[in-house]
């Protein structure tokens, strides 16, 4: 159900009965890291989760429900931060919550499946050592954002290749059909400013948030996190406008393309239209000239024909429509 962990005297340990875990949050100087999946929970789960807390009850239902938006809202005795994993599922990316509940000495978090994320932030806390003395939850929510933004910015690096070489396709074949590929890029880069953009701001709620005693050495590597967020916002900004010219140079290749065919249709069908014009004139029903009924009005008819459409294809040829 709920697994959590104590960071005490440079280490951390596992902690295996949850009945202590209110007796853990007391001890001064330790910090206390807590995760639950939501689908490994029930209804009377998170209900002891939260009164072992002291959650607020509209916090755990956004906690409980995966359509949250990124954001971080105060609570009394808590913060209560949402945040996505983002995974690629075929060719799309797609959402998954975390909610991150942050008292005096401890985060709780419960997500739905973000195991990457959760396993990433762990490696990192155990690499860190006793860096977290003194910071307290600051130290964890700090490198849950690093992780999620190192991951946005990953993605957004991985887009940004894609319409590069896209552009490189259509500048060299501009009749090339890239438009689902990009339409592809388009769609992955709005979901990725979807949840990307909004993380500014949720870091700069916690470096005012009143819950959050941030310590200066914490509060810069916040700033730090918040500054790369600013930057990968522009480069996903750069990133549509540039599949925007590629897009529009494909479609004016192309609506060029159509052009040129469509004036070589019309060209032809001038040119047999001047033998048809010819040929229904000399069928209808009377003789022809000659009034003797001979041959010569016959291959007159067809020179005439033959002349009018090698003059006209000569005239188009040299408008360049054929």
């Amino acid at each position: 159900m709920l697994q959590a962990a104590c960071h005490s005297k440079d280490r951390w340990m596992k902690v295996d009965d949850l009945d202590t875990l209110s007796d853990l949050r007391a001890i001064e100087g330790t910090v206390l890291w807590a995760e639950a999946d939501v689908a490994d929970l029930d209804l009377e789960d998170i209900a002891v989760i939260a009164e072992e807390f002291d959650l607020d009850e509209l916090a755990v239902e956004d906690a409980s429900a995966p359509r949250q938006r990124p954001k971080l809202e105060p609570y009394s005795g808590h913060l209560f931060m949402t945040l996505h994993q983002l995974d690629e599922v075929d060719g799309q990316l797609e959402p998954v919550q975390l909610s991150f509940f942050i008292g005096r000495g401890y985060v709780l978090t419960i997500h739905h499946g973000a195991r990457r994320t959760i396993d990433a932030a762990k490696a990192r806390w155990r690499d860190a050592g006793d860096t977290i003395d003194g910071e307290g939850p600051a130290h964890l929510l700090h490198t849950i954002l690093d992780v999620v933004v190192d991951e946005y910015q990953a993605y957004a690096d991985g887009l940004e290749d894609e319409v590069e070489d896209l552009e490189d396709i259509a500048l060299r074949t501009p009749q090339v059909h890239v438009q689902r590929q990009l339409y592809s890029v388009k769609q992955r880069a709005s979901r990725l400013r979807r949840y990307a953009l909004p993380v500014e701001r949720v870091i700069g709620d916690l470096l005012v948030a009143d819950q959050l005693q941030l310590p200066d050495l914490t509060r810069n590597l916040f700033r730090d996190v918040q500054d790369h967020v600013i930057r990968m916002t522009a480069q996903l900004r750069n990133i549509d406008d540039l599949s925007q010219a590629v897009l529009d140079l494909v479609r004016g290749s192309q609506a060029e393309q159509l052009a040129v065919q469509g004036r070589k249709l019309s060209a032809w069908a001038a040119i047999f239209a001047a033998g048809t014009l010819i040929a229904g004139i000399y069928g209808m029903n009377f003789e022809l000239v000659p009034e003797d009924g001979s041959l010569f009005g016959f291959w007159f008819a067809i020179g005439l024909m033959l002349g009018i459409c090698i003059g006209l294809y000569v005239w188009f040829k040299r408008r360049r429509w054929l």
